[in-house]
């Protein structure tokens, strides 16, 4: 079985500035996402969780949380692991986009489908299809292996619609800032665990 402990990315500098951040947008993480990712890294441990490997997005706030988490494991970067691309919306303040295309989001701000003909980037099909690509190999070459990835929100949410199948992907909303998943698979099964698991407010 491999098992994957997926970790978004702690509080960056534009999470922070509420700054909507896809795969354009490449700021480090504040102070507060090192702690959040240093206490993630602590609780695995208390856990008795190691690693085989480490993969990671190659954006830095995501290149950054591994390193914390796993800092003596060498880091694999994985462009598949890219946070969403908005296009056009990327860099703009959240607020803004929710206020000037309402029709693209439901009530709690979820990203709907059909927006990239309005942005011109990525839609849902493209990113799903590549993680599912990215999780075949996985399984192929590591079938008994533990793997730490560092990943963003959006592109967790879709690694759950790779998995499940999820018609409604506006009903789960974006895993928290150093947000935990884990995910099993095998050559014939994909299970998820649990979903954004929160251990940055552990004592």
């Amino acid at each position: 079985m491999t098992i994957l402990y997926i970790i978004r990315h702690g509080q960056s500098q534009a999470n922070a500035k509420g700054i909507l951040q896809g795969s354009q947008i490449d700021t480090p993480l504040t102070s507060k996402g090192k702690k959040q990712a240093e206490t993630v890294g602590v609780q695995l441990k208390q856990q008795k969780i190691n690693f085989d490997l480490v993969y990671a997005s190659p954006l830095l706030r995501a290149a950054q949380t591994a390193a914390i988490i796993a800092p003596k494991l060498t880091t694999v970067f994985d462009n598949r692991l890219k946070e969403f691309d908005y296009g056009s919306w990327d860099g703009e303040l959240e607020k803004m986009i929710w206020q000037k295309f309402p029709d693209c989001f439901d009530l709690r701000h979820n990203l709907l489908p059909g927006t990239a003909e309005i942005n011109h980037g990525e839609n849902f099909a493209q990113v799903t299809f590549r993680l599912q690509q990215l999780f075949a190999e996985l399984v192929e070459h590591y079938p008994t292996k533990k793997i730490l990835i560092a990943s963003h929100g959006f592109t967790i949410k879709l690694m759950l619609n790779a998995v499940l199948g999820i018609n409604r992907l506006s009903s789960l909303n974006e895993p928290t800032n150093a947000g935990l998943t884990k995910i099993e698979l095998t050559s014939q099964t994909q299970t998820v665990y649990y979903f954004n698991r929160d251990l940055t407010t552990a004592n």
